[in-house]
């Protein structure tokens, strides 16, 4: 097909019009426990909405846990689906409406996941993330719920959109939608300048946060995991690293500050058995917030502690409103994302993907749709 645009609504754009084929490449999750890449129509956008040609995609646990079915009927809440939430690309078409939106052909952007319905108390007061209409048509979460971007082209509202700074690459830009969530968490918890924070987890997540945080204003990060992956976190400023394997998570967490604890802890590992440490290796009156995901597992949690200790436990999704500072972040080089994309892979090599995730292998494939 050819794109639906008219050059009079891309700002003036004399550029010649893209051309946009019929079909395109996709990883189509056809059945639980398996993705085919496969030919499948190109999207056309709507009112309101914008074609992207996808540069990068990058894969995370959530996925993982998508393709294996542990959400089934809610994300995706059918098959066959696309699934992919985290990546970038460049504009190919303007949909009707898309006027005045800022954007033109040709413009590098990032999309966020969440559109709610702008309609409900939550949307109302800025949380978009956490729409009371879920469950119905006007609430949209890309790659979970509506068509992701796993995908050579991919359709999104124009306002979910976000312009990617100059010396941006598309890989780094890539991470911006986890990147996002961990701005969303430090703001969630209230850090401040001279802050003690612990990291469990060191996945690109864990990795993030610790360089959020330190952008934040944190003077002692500790981060906890296992392996080569705390290599990196000394390498992107981390000030002590524990390795469970070798060590108690909360003797080591409260070894780096003197014994008293940290002022807060960010759960990015999906583990259901670190929430318990996380609250032990808190200060009184700290802060607990949980990011990662644990397929529906369910985890135990102190309860004498979390009240005699007045403990602040902060559930984090998504990432509302906190795009822009994220990419103000990466183009500034308070974060740095060149350990964390080394990994590319073609679509047509999607599986191969998949498993240097799983295998741990990869901190995080990115999978570039188009050559």
């Amino acid at each position: 097909m050819t794109a639906q645009h008219d050059p009079s609504a891309a700002a003036g754009s004399v550029d010649a019009e893209p051309v946009v084929p019929d079909t395109m490449t996709a990883a189509l999750l056809q059945e639980f426990g398996h993705l085919d890449v496969a030919r499948v129509p190109t999207p056309s956008p709507g009112p309101g909405e914008v074609l992207c040609r996808v540069q990068a995609c990058g894969i995370c646990g959530t996925d993982l846990k998508i393709v294996r079915g542990d959400y089934a009927g809610t994300w995706p809440p059918s098959l066959p689906f696309v699934i992919g939430h985290e990546w970038s690309g460049v504009v190919s078409a303007l949909g009707p409406g898309t006027e005045r939106s800022g954007l033109r052909v040709g413009d590098r952007i990032v999309a966020e996941n969440h559109t709610g319905c702008s309609a409900c108390a939550m949307c109302r007061a800025g949380r978009y993330n956490l729409c009371e209409r879920v469950r119905e048509p006007g609430f949209k979460l890309y790659g979970h719920t509506a068509p992701g971007a796993l995908a050579e082209y991919a359709v999104r509202p124009a306002v979910a959109l976000h312009k990617i700074p100059e010396g941006v690459d598309p890989a780094a830009a890539a991470l911006v939608n986890q990147g996002a969530l961990t701005v969303h968490a430090a703001r969630r918890v209230s850090l401040t300048a001279g802050a003690t924070v612990a990291v469990f987890g060191p996945g690109l997540l864990g990795l993030l946060m610790l360089q959020v945080a330190r952008a934040s204003g944190a003077a002692t990060t500790v981060v906890v995991g296992r392996g080569s992956r705390l290599q990196t976190a000394t390498e992107l400023g981390a000030s002590h690293v524990v390795d469970y394997e070798h060590e108690g998570p909360v003797d080591g967490v409260r070894a780096a500050t003197g014994g008293r604890g940290v002022d807060a802890v960010f759960d990015c590992s999906g583990n259901p058995d670190v929430l318990a440490q996380a609250v032990a290796a808190t200060r009184r009156g700290g802060s607990v917030a949980v990011l990662g995901l644990a397929g529906g597992a369910r985890a135990e949690i102190p309860v004498d502690a979390l009240a005699l200790d007045e403990l602040n436990l902060f559930g984090v999704r998504s990432s509302p409103n906190a795009y822009p500072a994220m990419l103000a972040l990466l183009a500034s080089g308070a974060v740095r994302t060149e350990p964390l994309t080394a990994d590319r892979f073609m679509l047509e090599d999607v599986h191969a993907a998949f498993g240097a995730l799983a295998a741990r292998t990869s901190i995080r494939p990115i999978v570039l749709p188009t050559k």
